[in-house]
């Protein structure tokens, strides 16, 4: 597929098919997300790529409590909006049926660059998306644990001792049309 086709269709899916994604095409979203642009070349990620449906369960249930400390940012977020409430709490507890998610760390805590340690994790966040769609797998970049002081429970249950917890994406085959979601239009000035 064309690259900025990819970069500008890509859309934040939260409805999943229940069809299990391949190693293979896991593996190729990983090598994407390896081969991401690195400040001073660091590299400083670390996946995990959860696919069974044990550790599945297991992620939804810290999930499940991730849902419950992100609700009063949610009330506030959105109070003139309740569906929106009610949509993000059941896609946070049960990660749009899922098949796989990629838990996402950044293992270099002491660098003294924090900035450039979240800015390669972010841009091998978005690695993972483009390659995801590319094969037509949707995903949902999720942050809201940090938000609510919960990524000590990633980091525990999935990573101990490979860094700090940052985000986990969604991965699946979407079972809703991306093409529904609507983009705002961002803003930017041409000199």
């Amino acid at each position: 597929m064309d690259a900025l086709k990819v970069m500008l269709e890509r859309r934040s899916i939260r409805k999943y098919r229940a069809v299990p994604i391949p190693d293979e095409v896991l593996e190729e979203i990983v090598q994407a997300g390896l081969y991401a642009p690195s400040g001073l070349n660091l590299q400083p990620w670390y996946f995990v790529v959860v696919r069974t449906p044990e550790k599945m369960l297991q992620v939804r249930a810290i999930m499940s409590v991730v849902a419950l400390r992100f609700n009063p940012v949610l009330q506030k977020q959105f109070r003139e909006h309740p569906e929106v409430i009610a949509e993000t709490n059941q896609f946070l507890v049960t990660l749009g049926g899922a098949p796989a998610c990629i838990l996402v760390y950044a293992n270099r805590r002491d660098d003294g660059d924090r900035d450039n340690v979240i800015e390669s994790v972010s841009a091998a966040i978005q690695n993972l998306q483009l390659a995801a769609w590319n094969r037509g797998i949707g995903s949902c970049w999720i942050g809201a644990p940090n938000h609510v002081g919960c990524n000590g429970l990633f980091e525990a249950a999935f990573a101990s001792g490979h860094g700090e917890f940052i985000a986990a994406l969604t991965l699946g085959y979407p079972a809703e049309d991306p093409k529904a979601h609507k983009r705002k239009g961002g803003r930017y000035t041409m000199i």
